[in-house]
């Protein structure tokens, strides 16, 4: 990721939420320090709306929310911000009446689609945080440009579990949500 230009300043949280508030590019917030988030590609974005309307059809009428890239998780005890690129949350889980209504606090589901400059970054550093969040149950880490997905599961013991899909068939069960989806259904 590449930090904005003032390397040299710590910024407050305020200063971090009125610059994401009125900039035109997202920014994500590591503990005072601000980067911003590249652009995506055409792919990318296709793929990110094919899983959130996937998403959003099997988990709206159990009222479950579904988000896509323009809405922020808050990583739990810390003064971490990040963009996923897919989130679903419970509404009756979060304070949708807040001013800051774009923050995500007690996410269940995150994916993201990959590319060359977010590969790592995803996959390592915003994993590591996200398994800070108590209520985070699945992370999708999604190729574009081949089936492959690597799903993460956290059990009852709050430990974490992978595994990788490579078949249009395959299926990846989200008990969580008692419902389930194909890689079909991501790549469609």
């Amino acid at each position: 990721m590449q930090q904005v230009t003032d390397t040299d300043k710590n910024y407050s949280l305020e200063e971090y939420l009125k610059l994401d508030e009125t900039g035109m590019s997202r920014h994500e917030f590591y503990h005072g320090k601000i980067f911003t988030m590249p652009g995506e590609t055409l792919l990318h974005n296709e793929i990110c709306i094919s899983i959130l309307m996937q998403l959003t059809s099997l988990l709206l009428p159990r009222g479950w929310k579904t988000y896509i890239e323009n809405v922020k998780v808050k990583i739990e005890n810390e003064d971490i911000y990040l963009y996923p690129d897919i989130v679903v949350m419970n509404p009756k889980e979060e304070d949708t009446k807040s001013s800051k209504n774009y923050v995500i606090n007690k996410p269940c589901l995150i994916a993201e689609v990959l590319s060359d400059s977010t590969r790592k970054y995803d996959s390592i550093d915003k994993f590591i945080q996200y398994q800070k969040i108590s209520s985070l149950r699945y992370y999708l880490l999604v190729e574009p440009e081949k089936h492959v997905v690597i799903f993460y599961e956290k059990d009852e013991n709050g430990e974490w579990s992978a595994k990788t899909f490579t078949e249009m068939d395959e299926v990846i069960a989200l008990p969580f949500f008692i419902t389930q989806i194909t890689l079909a259904d991501i790549y469609s």
